[in-house]
């Protein structure tokens, strides 16, 4: 059987892979090899593709051989600061999410909020609210009918909004549904967060066509003195509140935006001189929606991903298999440049010039079980290094080849390319060729999520170990969800690790290991329980800088109310549609004690159930023993109220308790009583849920969980 006639894969195929005229995957795969340019190419395609050796990106699975044009997983688009340069990038990012694609923008060159528009009296509403018009867009526009559109928004560290970009997913206006989101991080401001982390961090800049008015802008801050009207941060403070927010939600992401120039093997591109001579601006600022590609301007990803586990022969890998795969995955990625239909001239023009591929790997944590390896551990890390030292390798020697037939990639003869590799360890052969050829493609390498595609060929994905030996998978395809078992926890069960066991230094450690032999980026999630600590969180952001990483992404198990892989049922989706899981009713309340200053509290529902409160507060920065303890008072009933909404509890019965409250709780869990009074009063449909087992009876909240009044099924197991 093929790795993918599995009933729960055949669905996603199905809903989102097949064409009308398609019900198998060998059609997929015969429509896709189609792309290769000689009948070689074409049955090494078919082959490789149909057993899942390497699989390319999703917009090739779905449009190769359609005629509806892209063939790139994503692209990154400039958001520069003029109304009318931003909505042609709105226009321009609706074209490309119409036809599978995602985006990435960085708002750093847009005037912050508040400051003036010059020659007017009017001022500027600022980078979030551009943020959120592509959100609006990409909402509308389903990707080439198959799924909604991603992005990610990315700031410069030193941009004036920088707080309220960091704060914006737990904000009282909502969050951005269609977003990532990542802070640019430069190296001045880890130099200084690590040697002056309590001095005061400055905002703004002066290399742009505005001019930031500093006394009236919010440009410096430190949390302890308003005597001048604005506010004041320290370096501490500002990595302080990344690391709150991300450890409440999960965004946002850091990319150390220097540190990716610097690394960049064609880094002598991206300087004025070559603007001026060439027109190109090859800075990078931005990355694709997931974070492992950074791109300029009208950069596109074109990956493919080979599948570690499938090379893998009686406990050893076969190298010379794994060797004419990388030929064929090249050649794949060089085919889908020269036959994409792209979706505007600015990145047909740049694609087909820079020619950027990313041929990378998923089932690594595979491999290393069926190698007697258990991942994260020295022998597994070194054969990470290894496997892919020899992918970069081996897809480089492609390259020079490709560029000794069609030409080096725009720019090479310019300066010093700078490749990952060592002359010595190339073929002799190469070494002559490159130095007179060059290279075909400005960057060779990348290490995708692989989600979709992984799930396909039903392996690891990415260089993520397994998220456990048993999964229940949600997403938008499958919102009722499916458990997946994996076959290899119970017949390796000595070497067997899942996910959340890991401690964070061997999640970095895999990622700081393929970064030396990975051009672009990779899209790793440093994945930790739910215990964890902001502390913990920020050690492994300062550990990811320290290990030469070019960017850190961390989940903290349920920090957001849905996350595609659990370990239990009981975060199945009821709706039919995920973007619409959730409504949310927001309230404001007066903060005691601060005047003009509001408490934000939102209730998440579903159905006209309850589902979730947040509660947000202006008491974060202040530093007095009574802010601190209000906040953590608000912060602790809400997350007990919402384990109680998750479990079933009725809303009267909630309401009933925090009415019992004495002492100094009583005015604060006074004011969430009232808002859930007001939630209620708003609802029509009583807070029941028919069970999910038989159909026929009421989940009852029962012995400290809900409970089936008919069939006695529990959701708690």
């Amino acid at each position: 059987m093929l790795p993918n006639e599995k009933e729960w894969i055949q669905n996603l195929l199905k809903q989102r892979y097949y064409q009308a005229d398609e019900s198998t995957w060998p059609q997929v795969c015969q429509r896709v090899a189609n792309l290769g340019q000689t009948p070689e190419d074409k049955a090494a395609f078919f082959n490789y593709l149909l057993h899942c050796d390497f699989l390319p990106n999703s917009p090739t699975l779905f449009n190769a051989g359609t005629g509806k044009g892209n063939l790139s997983a994503c692209y990154v688009l400039p958001m520069k600061d003029s109304l009318e340069e931003i909505f042609d990038t709105a226009k321009n990012t609706a074209l490309i999410h119409k036809y599978g694609g995602g985006t990435g923008f960085d708002f750093t060159r847009i005037r912050p909020e508040d400051a003036t528009v010059g020659g007017t009296n009017q001022v500027a509403s600022g980078p979030l609210s551009f943020m959120r018009v592509i959100d609006a867009n990409t909402q509308e526009i389903k990707q080439g009918g198959k799924r909604r559109g991603a992005n990610m928004a990315e700031l410069r560290i030193d941009h004036p909004d920088i707080i309220k970009f960091i704060k914006m997913k737990t904000a009282d206006d909502g969050t951005l549904t269609n977003f990532n989101i990542s802070v640019s991080v430069t190296d001045e401001f880890m130099e200084n967060l690590q040697k002056y982390p309590d001095d005061v961090c400055l905002f703004g800049w002066n290399d742009y066509s505005y001019v930031i008015d500093y006394e009236t802008n919010e440009v410096i801050m430190d949390g302890t003195d308003n005597r001048d009207g604005r506010t004041y941060y320290t370096y501490r403070e500002v990595w302080d509140l990344i690391a709150q927010s991300a450890w409440e939600c999960a965004d946002p992401g850091i990319i150390f935006i220097d540190r990716i120039n610097k690394q960049m093997p064609a880094n002598y591109l991206a300087h004025e001189e070559y603007l001026n001579e060439t027109g190109d601006d090859l800075t990078i600022r931005a990355t694709n929606p997931c974070g492992e590609q950074p791109l300029p301007d009208y950069g596109s990803c074109n990956l493919v991903a080979l599948n570690l586990g499938n090379f893998v022969n009686n406990g050893k890998m076969d190298w010379n298999r794994l060797q004419d795969a990388v030929k064929y995955a090249y050649r794949l990625g060089e085919a889908v440049i020269d036959e994409n239909v792209y979706p505007i001239p600015e990145i047909e023009l740049h694609s087909r010039a820079y020619r950027n591929i990313g041929i990378g790997v998923m089932g690594y944590a595979d491999a290393c079980i069926l190698m007697g390896m258990r991942y994260g551990e020295e022998d597994a890390l070194a054969f990470g290094e290894e496997v892919m030292r020899f992918i970069y390798k081996w897809t480089f020697v492609e390259s020079v080849e490709y560029a000794e037939k069609f030409g080096h990639f725009k720019g090479w003869e310019y300066g010093d390319y700078k490749p990952l590799i060592d002359g010595r360890q190339l073929p002799p052969e190469t070494r002559k060729k490159y130095k007179k050829t060059g290279l075909r493609n400005i960057c060779i390498t990348t290490i995708a999520p692989t989600g979709s595609i992984g799930y396909i060929a039903d392996c690891s994905t990415g260089i993520e170990p397994h998220y456990a030996d048993k999964v229940f998978r949600v997403d938008q395809s499958n919102p009722e969800g499916t458990w997946i078992t994996t076959p290899l926890a119970a017949q390796y069960p000595e070497v067997f690790v899942a996910a959340t066991e890991l401690d964070v230094d061997a999640h970095i450690a895999v990622q700081a290991v393929f970064q030396k032999w990975v051009d672009s980026g990779i899209s790793k999630t440093i994945n930790m329980d739910n215990s964890v600590t902001v502390d913990d969180v920020k050690r492994a952001y300062m550990l990811a800088w320290d290990s030469n990483c070019k960017g850190v992404t961390i989940y903290r198990d349920g920090s957001k109310s849905i996350q595609v892989l659990n370990t239990s049922s009981s975060n199945k989706l009821r709706p039919k549609d995920l973007d619409d899981i959730s409504e949310a009713v927001r309230f404001r309340l007066p903060a005691e004690g601060l005047e003009d200053e509001y408490i934000y509290i939102t209730v998440s529902h579903y159905d006209n159930q309850p589902i979730e409160m947040f509660v947000n507060y202006p008491y974060l920065n202040r530093p007095t023993i009574e802010h601190t303890q209000r906040r953590e008072q608000l912060d602790s009933i809400s997350r007990l109220i919402s384990v109680g909404l998750r479990h079933h509890i009725p809303l009267d019965k909630l309401i009933e308790q925090l009415e019992k409250s004495k002492g100094s709780m009583k005015g604060t869990v006074a004011q969430i009583s009232n808002v859930l009074k007001e939630f209620a009063s708003r609802s029509n449909d009583p807070y029941t849920e028919s069970c999910l087992e038989c159909e026929e009876g009421n989940m009852v909240f029962q012995g400290g969980c809900a409970t089936c009044d008919v069939c006695g099924h529990s959701e708690c197991g």
